[in-house]
């Protein structure tokens, strides 16, 4: 896939942002070509994520793919074999790197990949700070999601 530079996200971060109208076609968008993709994403165990944190999942997913969309089009669709198998590759290294910070144990996932500003966006997200509703203990299955559906895009488009 191209890379989506930070301007591109930027983009779609007030695309998204900015208008309901927007937000809701994101959705329309992505439901309609992506059903694995989305199944995928809602398909975590509900005790994984608390509601606030399903929507953060979400807005994050529609911005990942309105700035794809920016640069791709179409978008082929990713099957639930793909996410699965980058899901699995982003645990391995996750888990190889205990005991370190999260932004530490994130570095390797820089080195390796093609889509280095969105991944950028992802960790600026999830960093801990007291406006973000994402919990300690959601941030780090929430960036293995996002990070296997930008592996798998990238892989395809």
């Amino acid at each position: 896939m191209i890379f989506i530079e930070e301007k591109t996200i930027d983009l779609a971060i007030d695309a998204i942002s900015d208008s309901d109208e927007r937000y809701d076609a994101a959705l329309e968008s992505i439901e309609s070509q992506q059903s694995e993709l989305m199944a995928y994403i809602f398909g975590e165990d509900e005790a994984t994520f608390s509601e606030e944190e399903k929507d953060f999942l979400l807005y994050l997913l529609l911005i990942i793919w309105e700035a794809v969309r920016l640069k791709v089009d179409p978008i082929a669709p990713v099957t639930s074999d793909m996410l699965s198998d980058a899901e699995e590759a982003s645990w391995e290294k996750m888990e190889a790197n205990v005991g370190k910070k999260f932004r530490e144990r994130l570095d390797e996932f820089f080195e390796e990949t093609n889509q280095e500003d969105l991944l950028a966006f992802i960790e600026d997200a999830l960093l801990d700070d007291e406006d973000s509703p994402v919990s300690k203990e959601g941030r780090e299955p929430m960036f293995v999601m996002l990070k296997a559906v930008i592996d798998c895009l990238d892989k395809i488009n």
